[in-house]
């Protein structure tokens, strides 16, 4: 059973979203590929229903409110076996961060910050910016430079996906004991702060 203030909070995102607000095939590839890993054949089924596309093209945008209708449909049927709803949404985030890392503009962020986590960071917002269409991103750091604070404005996705895709972008560049915490600002906004062994 679910959690009536997850489905409420999800729900109430997709209520705020309009046609625009878009992501890109990949996401739901990827999603779909968690729901297999997580639920077997027959959750993915499940999930791909919801979408109701025989085939998700990677660089298609889509409406980020299937995405998100899509994670309410993963969190019912193996959110009890993964650490609840934040459980799934992490996993869906890190695979979204695998899945971005392996595209073309995330191929491309990897070549332009030589791998280095903190230019990383730095050039998510821009390079992430090319493959959703909603929000803004920022990213500042603590005077001493071991801890950067990542801003998501307006974004659809919660925070425990944003903290997976975090956490694995910069674990897919090498960083060792990521730690990214964060807390809501608003309904859309959010705060991350990022640290790891430097």
């Amino acid at each position: 059973m679910m959690d009536l203030d997850v489905e409420r909070q999800l729900r109430h995102r997709m209520a705020m979203a309009s046609p625009t607000d878009t992501v890109r095939g990949m996401f739901f590839n990827g999603a779909l590929e968690v729901a297999r890993a997580l639920g077997g054949s027959e959750a993915a089924d499940r999930c791909q229903q919801i979408v109701g596309e025989k085939r998700i093209i990677d660089f298609f945008n889509y409406p980020v409110t299937d995405l998100l209708q899509l994670s309410l449909e993963m969190i019912r049927l193996v959110g009890a076996h993964t650490g609840g709803h934040a459980g799934v949404l992490r996993r869906m985030g890190t695979q979204a961060a695998k899945d971005f890392l392996a595209s073309s503009p995330g191929r491309t962020m990897l070549m332009l910050t030589d791998k280095n986590p903190r230019r990383v960071l730095s050039q998510l917002p821009a390079s992430y910016r090319t493959v959703v269409g909603f929000g803004e991103r920022k990213v500042s750091w603590s005077a001493d430079g071991r801890t950067g604070l990542f801003l998501a404005q307006r974004d659809f996705m919660p925070p425990a996906y944003t903290k997976g895709l975090l956490q694995g972008v910069l674990e897919a560049v090498g960083a060792k004991g990521v730690n990214v915490s964060g807390r809501p600002t608003g309904m859309l906004d959010s705060e991350y702060e990022v640290s790891w062994e430097r």
